[in-house]
Formats: C-alpha cells, sequence, structure tokens
C-alpha cells in the first residue's frame, strides 16, 4: 500500500491528495499520515470529491491515519 505524508500545513495536504489521486490504480489503496489532525477532517470531506473512499481512520499519539480507496470504473 503507497504511504503518504503530510508533513506540513496547507498547501502541502492539497499537493499530496492531488499526487496521491493521479499515482492511485482503481481498486488501489493508500494511507495519508500526518502529525497534523486537520488532515483527517480534509481528506474525509475531500475523498468524494476527488473519487476516492475513505476505508478507515485512526487517531494516536504521533498523528492521524487515513486509509483511501480508488474505486474500480464498475463500482458506485
Amino acid at each position: 500500500m503507497r504511504r503518504y505524508e503530510v508533513k506540513g500545513p496547507c498547501p502541502e495536504l492539497g499537493m499530496v491528495l492531488s499526487r496521491l489521486v493521479a499515482e492511485m490504480s482503481p481498486g488501489e489503496s493508500a494511507v495519508v499520515v500526518s502529525k497534523w489532525r486537520y488532515v483527517l477532517e480534509d481528506v474525509k470531506n475531500a475523498a468524494g470529491l476527488l473519487g476516492l473512499e475513505v476505508v478507515s481512520t485512526s487517531e494516536g499519539p504521533d498523528g492521524v491515519e487515513v486509509v483511501v480507496r480508488k474505486p474500480t470504473k464498475h463500482e458506485h
């Protein structure tokens, strides 16, 4: 699974999400990790607009993780 790290505040999240969408293949999952809590909510809010599904989210002392998946063309 690909791993994408957001190390700083905006606009880095937008750049990371753009790269993620461009690099992922349909059916593939990836994890976005960050020490910044806002990343969790922003990824959840943006996923649908980017054609991604949020598979899981977690929050711990080291930060947040959001697993996203790019659906295949046949999925709705």
